[in-house]
């Protein structure tokens, strides 16, 4: 069963959920075993999600024993609902359908996001028998900053902001399920870091990055440039390195992770992202 957990049920079972939290085949993302995310983080978020009326944490009960934990977050607004930490040790398909049936009554009419490795094989093989869709498969990489110099183009690139949105609008076509739409973008540009690269006077791709993060990478005619691609990545990886960040995390499809993996990118996961209307 699904209890809403007490200030005192976190601080009894917080090892155990970490515990979890370091075992791809028993945790929903965010990941935690990347070689770089620390526990205090992870206790950090905990209690955010703990603290915030916009988040929430079910402790997951079986026969009266603590089997874990799912955090959760939502945005009322946009009916947007998303776990942020399903860490459970067994009986993961129960979790997930008692989970399901929770959001459909507290949350009708939401887009329901949840990301796992694909080491989950219980949690994957729970989310297909009960059809939720799969919206996507990639690489979870990681780009550690050892210190040295990185050599950015810098001919062609230039850097988005209000006055030339409008090119990039042009360039971020989405569809439907992807939540970070040029509207939205738009909204909070002061958060991101956006830049198209153009060659003879065109604009053949982009990159934008939010938190650390890149989050979208876009190509003329929507055709992948290893070239684009590098150096798109390169002068984020260099801004980020002067804002005094240690790492930073990317996720690749197969079509782009030979070329991370040549800028220096380690592989630490694969992700999986599934849908469902709850």
């Amino acid at each position: 069963m699904l209890i809403k957990a007490t200030k005192g049920d976190i601080e009894r079972h917080m090892d155990f959920a970490y515990s979890l939290a370091m075992d791809q085949t028993r945790l929903g993302y965010p990941l935690w075993s990347d070689g770089v995310s620390t526990k205090e983080e992870f206790v950090e978020r905990v209690w955010r999600s703990y603290e915030r009326e916009d988040r929430d944490i079910l402790l997951f009960l079986v026969d009266g024993v603590v089997e874990g934990w799912i955090q959760f977050f939502y945005i009322a607004e946009d009916r947007y609902l998303q776990t942020n930490g399903f860490l459970i040790n067994s009986h993961t398909e129960q979790a997930l359908t008692e989970f399901l049936e929770y959001a459909h009554a507290r949350f009708p009419g939401y887009d329901l996001y949840l990301g796992f490795p694909k080491r989950n094989a219980n949690a994957i093989s729970a989310l297909q028998k009960r059809n939720c869709r799969l919206i996507q498969e990639c690489y979870h990489d990681i780009y550690i900053f050892d210190g040295a110099d990185i050599q950015a183009e810098t001919d062609g690139i230039v850097r988005v902001n209000k006055s030339n949105f409008s090119e990039f609008r042009k360039m971020h076509q989405t569809d439907p399920e992807t939540y970070w739409s040029a509207e939205r973008i738009f909204q909070a540009l002061d958060e991101w870091l956006i830049y198209l690269l153009y060659r003879e006077n065109t604009a053949v791709g982009y990159v934008c990055a939010r938190n650390g993060e890149i989050v979208g990478l876009g190509y003329q005619n929507d055709k992948f440039d290893r070239s684009v691609y590098k150096a798109l990545v390169k002068v984020i990886l260099r801004d980020l390195q002067a804002e005094g960040y240690k790492h930073m995390i990317f996720f690749n499809d197969g079509e782009s992770q030979p070329a991370a993996l040549e800028l220096g990118f380690s592989c630490v996961s694969e992700y999986v992202l599934y849908l469902t209307g709850v």
